[in-house]
C-alpha cells in the first residue's frame, strides 16, 4: 500500500507543480513577462502578489509531495541489484535534493512578493518605496542564483531515475516509457544547460527549451507515479 500511495503522491505533485508554474504571475498565462528581465519579473509579481503568494504556496507543496513519492521508492531501489539499481537510489536522492533546492527558492520568491507588497503600501516616491523594490529585486536575482543548482542537478536525476526505473520494467508499458521520457528529459537538459553556460547571447531560448524539457519530465513522473500507484511491474512492492 506505501508504494500505491506514493505514487498518487507523485502525481499530485507533478501536476501541482506544473500547473502552478503556468499560472504564476508573469508566467505563460498570467501578464506574461520575459523572465530573464528581473525588473519585468519583480514587477509582475508585484501587479498580482496574492496570486503569487498562492502559486508558490502550490510549487513547494507539489515538490513535498513528489518527495514523498520518490521516498516511498527508495525501499525499491535499495533492494534492486545491479548498477541500474544503484543509479536509480542515488538519482532518487539527487532528486529529493533539487526539490529541496526549489523549495528554498520559491520561499526566497515569497519575501520577494512580500516586499513589493511592502513597496506598494508604502507609495509610489518615497524612501520605503526605493527600498523595498531595491530589495526585492536583489533577492529575486539571488534566487535566480540559487535555482541555477536545480537546473545543473535536474538533468543528472532524471537520467538516473530513468535508467533503474527502465532497467526494473521489462515489459514496453506506460512505466517503460515514462522511463524514457525521463532520460530524454535529463539528457536534453544536461545539453541544454551546458549550452546555455557556453552561449549566453539568447538566454531566452535556453529558458524556453528548458521548459519543455521540464513538461516532458513531469508527463514521465506522472507515468511512473501510475505504474506505482497501480502497483504495475517493477512497482509491486514484493518485488526486489
Amino acid at each position: 500500500m506505501t508504494i500505491k500511495y506514493a505514487g498518487i503522491a507523485l502525481i499530485a505533485g507533478a501536476v501541482l507543480s506544473y500547473v502552478s508554474g503556468l499560472f504564476f504571475p508573469g508566467g505563460p498565462l498570467i501578464n506574461p513577462v520575459d523572465q530573464t528581465d528581473f525588473v519585468e519579473a519583480v514587477n509582475a509579481i508585484a501587479g498580482a502578489p496574492t496570486l503569487a503568494h498562492l502559486m508558490i504556496f502550490l510549487t513547494i507543496l507539489g515538490m513535498i509531495l513528489m518527495s514523498f513519492g520518490f521516498f516511498g521508492l527508495l525501499p525499491l531501489a535499495s533492494r534492486q541489484g545491479g548498477l541500474a539499481g544503484a543509479l536509480l537510489k542515488f538519482g532518487l536522492f539527487l532528486s529529493i535534493i533539487e526539490w529541496s533546492i526549489l523549495i528554498i527558492g520559491m520561499g526566497m520568491k515569497h519575501f520577494v512578493t512580500h516586499l513589493m507588497q511592502r513597496a506598494a503600501d508604502a507609495g509610489i516616491g518615497t524612501a520605503d518605496y526605493t527600498f523595498f523594490q531595491d530589495s526585492a529585486l536583489i533577492i529575486h536575482t539571488d534566487m535566480t542564483a540559487v535555482l541555477l543548482a536545480f537546473v545543473a542537478i535536474f538533468p543528472f536525476a532524471s537520467t538516473l531515475v530513468g535508467i533503474g526505473i527502465a532497467d526494473r520494467v521489462q515489459s514496453m508499458n506506460l512505466s517503460k516509457i515514462s522511463a524514457y521520457l525521463l532520460i530524454v528529459s535529463g539528457v536534453g537538459g544536461l545539453i541544454t544547460y551546458l549550452l546555455a553556460m557556453l552561449i549566453s547571447s539568447d538566454p531566452l531560448s535556453f529558458l524556453m527549451i528548458f521548459n519543455i524539457l521540464i513538461l516532458i519530465g513531469s508527463i514521465g513522473l506522472i507515468g511512473v507515479g501510475i505504474g506505482m500507484s497501480r502497483g504495475s511491474e517493477g512497482f509491486a512492492e514484493e518485488q526486489s
